[in-house]
C-alpha cells in the first residue's frame, strides 16, 4: 500500500514527542487525541510482532498513555489487526481518508478571512468549537506551533464574530484539510463548505492539484458536505485500543 498520505497527514498534525521503531512510527502528546498518541505501522519491519507489542505497551505505560494502535484496512496490517483483537484491544474511530482534484479556484466568501499562520482569535475559538478540555489547550497550542508545513488559515466572521474555522496543510501538491469545525448554533449554513473552498482556492493559488481529508465514518453531515465537493474514499483507518 502507498502510505504516502499517512506521511503528509503526520506533518501536518506533528506530535510532540516521535520514536521511530523497526518502521513503526510512535507518537506521543500527553494524552490530546489519538492521532498523535498512537503507533502507526507504515514500513517493513525486522523484529518480531510480539516483540513491538510488548515495547510499545511498556512505552505507553510507562508515559501513562492507553496503547493505541492506528491501523489501515490493508494487507500490511492485517497481522497486526488480528493479533490486537485477540488481545481485546478495542476498534474504535473509523474513519474515511478522502482526497479530490482540485479544479480551479472558488468564488470569494463575504466574512472570510485567510491568513499563513495561527492567530489568538482563530485557536481560542477551535478549542471553544471542538469542547477542548482546558489541559489539552498547551498541548493544542504546541502541536500547532509545531507545524512545519505551508498553512493555509482560514475563519469566518459574521458581526466580528468567529463563527467558522479550519486549516489547510501544503505539501507534495497537495493540500491537506484539517480542524474544519463551526459553531454549534451557527451550522446547517454553509459555513463549512465556504471554509473548506477557500483553502482549495488559495491552495490552488501556491500550486497544489490535489487534496486529502480525514472524515469519520459517522459524520453523516461531513460526509454529505465532502461528497458535493468531489471527495472520493481512497481507504479507512481506524483505533485499536488497550482500555
Amino acid at each position: 500500500m502507498d502510505f504516502s498520505i499517512e506521511e503528509l497527514s503526520m506533518n501536518a498534525w506533528p506530535s510532540l514527542q516521535t520514536i521511530l521503531y523497526d518502521g513503526w512510527v510512535i507518537r506521543m502528546s500527553d494524552g490530546y487525541g489519538n492521532r498523535v498518541n498512537s503507533v502507526n505501522p507504515i514500513y517493513p519491519s525486522k523484529i518480531k510482532l510480539e516483540e513491538k507489542l510488548d515495547y510499545c505497551d511498556e512505552l505507553f505505560t510507562r508515559h501513562k498513555l492507553l496503547t493505541t494502535y492506528k491501523l489501515i484496512g490493508c494487507e500490511e496490517h492485517r497481522a497486526i489487526e488480528d493479533k490486537l483483537e485477540k488481545m481485546n484491544y478495542q476498534k474504535i474511530h473509523e474513519t474515511s481518508i478522502q482526497v479530490c482534484d482540485i479544479h480551479q479556484a472558488h468564488n470569494d466568501y463575504e466574512g472570510i478571512i485567510t491568513g499563513d499562520d495561527f492567530c489568538e482569535p482563530w485557536i481560542d475559538s477551535v478549542a471553544e468549537f471542538n469542547h477542548i478540555e482546558e489541559k489539552y489547550i498547551p498541548v493544542f497550542r504546541k502541536i500547532l506551533a509545531n507545524i512545519a508545513v505551508d498553512k493555509i488559515v482560514v475563519h469566518k466572521e459574521i458581526g466580528n464574530e468567529i463563527v467558522g474555522c479550519g486549516y489547510g496543510a501544503i505539501q507534495n501538491n497537495y493540500a491537506g484539510v484539517f480542524d474544519i469545525v463551526v459553531k454549534e448554533d451557527q451550522r446547517g449554513k454553509g459555513y463549512g463548505r465556504e471554509i473548506v473552498e477557500t483553502i482549495l482556492s488559495r491552495a490552488a493559488e501556491r500550486g497544489a492539484g490535489r487534496s486529502y481529508l480525514q472524515v469519520m465514518i459517522n459524520n453523516l453531515a461531513a460526509l454529505h458536505l465532502y461528497a458535493k465537493l468531489g471527495y472520493r474514499e481512497i481507504y479507512r483507518y481506524w483505533y485499536r485500543k488497550k482500555y
